[in-house]
């Protein structure tokens, strides 16, 4: 039944990239004079997907029943500079009015902590690189926010599972669980989670503490940062919220998933057990 689910996902997101292509897209308008909070879509991309899948994936955010004030897309300015923008890139921002900046190479941290440092009064959103979202994504998030606005909001999470009073094995956590059990949830940040301002733990942008913790597990750090920060997380009722768009690629190279890599080599284990011998708090929540 997975494999069913995620190749008609798959096939959906082709057929949805190509109506993408054709529906009319409004520009962005300008925020100048604009109060906050703003509502801030933020994502970052590497590699062939800045050129290949990226585009689409904005396409997608263009067209939401609840538009974005901005969306900003983060670029590492070392492998990308104006003058090395991919043409489709430069194109959707021309025309549309997307944000395109350039920061350290922070790996997937460039998603969202740039954004934090920039926009700290704003409400964000993260959204991944890869992934198709549905119309109503941002609308129904949005309104979930109004009816609790300190708390983070996801459509889908994990379920983390302790036992004897530590953190089971990641592959045995409850995953992408979509209701709201009454138990602390992991958000998934590229299923599109919404952060209210503040709602982070002011370690969450200490570069050197997250690289050396968490390199490859931003969603880990992320995590941890809206638990310590006491934080609580809701799952809206939406389903799920995207359209695989990259799955062909990803299947047959294996280095080109973060998720898949982490998985395989257990690599999300050992990052949950760094962050969690530095701050031993978040195990309080789960225990008992």
């Amino acid at each position: 039944m997975k494999y069913i689910r995620i190749l008609w996902s798959y096939a959906c997101g082709l057929i949805y990239a190509a109506w993408l292509m054709l529906v009319p897209k409004r520009r962005l308008e300008s925020v100048e004079g604009k109060g906050h909070p703003q509502l801030v879509v933020t994502l970052t991309s590497y590699g062939r997907r800045a050129a290949k899948t990226v585009p689409h994936v904005l396409a997608s955010l263009l067209v939401q029943t609840k538009r974005p004030d901005r969306i900003i897309l983060w670029l590492d300015d070392v492998n990308f500079t104006e003058d090395r923008l991919p043409k489709r890139l430069a194109v959707m921002r021309d025309r549309y009015g997307i944000e395109i900046r350039f920061c350290a190479d922070l790996r997937s941290y460039k998603k969202l902590v740039p954004t934090l440092e920039l926009c700290p009064e704003d409400v964000l959103v993260t959204v991944d690189d890869d992934l198709l979202y549905k119309r109503r994504l941002l609308e129904k998030l949005y309104a979930a926010h109004l009816e609790t606005p300190d708390m983070r909001l996801c459509p889908l999470a994990h379920e983390p599972v302790v036992e004897k009073g530590v953190f089971v094995p990641y592959r045995r956590w409850r995953h992408n669980v979509m209701y709201q059990s009454g138990r602390r949830v992991f958000p998934l940040g590229g299923s599109g989670t919404l952060y209210p301002p503040h709602s982070l733990h002011a370690d969450v942008t200490d570069r050197e503490l997250f690289m050396q913790l968490a390199p490859q597990a931003d969603d880990v750090w992320f995590w941890a940062m809206g638990e310590i920060a006491g934080t609580k997380t809701r799952l809206i009722d939406f389903g799920y919220p995207f359209y695989q768009v990259d799955l062909l690629y990803q299947l047959l190279h294996k280095d080109a998933s973060l998720m898949a890599s982490n998985l395989h080599e257990d690599n999300n284990d050992k990052q949950i057990r760094q962050v969690v011998e530095r701050y031993p708090q978040l195990m309080d929540g789960f225990r008992g």
